[in-house]
């Protein structure tokens, strides 16, 4: 990957974890009230996937579909 592309890449993923922080915090006072009648939103798991990628990227390396899902053997 072209250091251009890296950087696209790495900007594109900021912005994202931006915005699914800001889906996070506008969702919150819906996300207490539907937790009141008993349902749960999952932004908390999407927000961890998005930061996830974007730590991986800015260390430079690519995280794969399934990292958090594995086990040691």
């Amino acid at each position: 990957m072209t250091h251009a592309a890296r950087a696209v890449r790495h900007a594109g993923l900021n912005a994202l974890h931006h915005l699914t922080v800001l889906a996070g915090i506008l969702a919150f006072p819906v996300a207490l009230l539907g937790r009141r009648a008993g349902v749960t939103l999952p932004i908390g798991r999407v927000v961890a996937r998005i930061h996830e990628a974007y730590d991986a990227a800015a260390d430079g390396a690519t995280p794969t579909a399934d990292e958090g899902d594995q086990t040691e053997r």
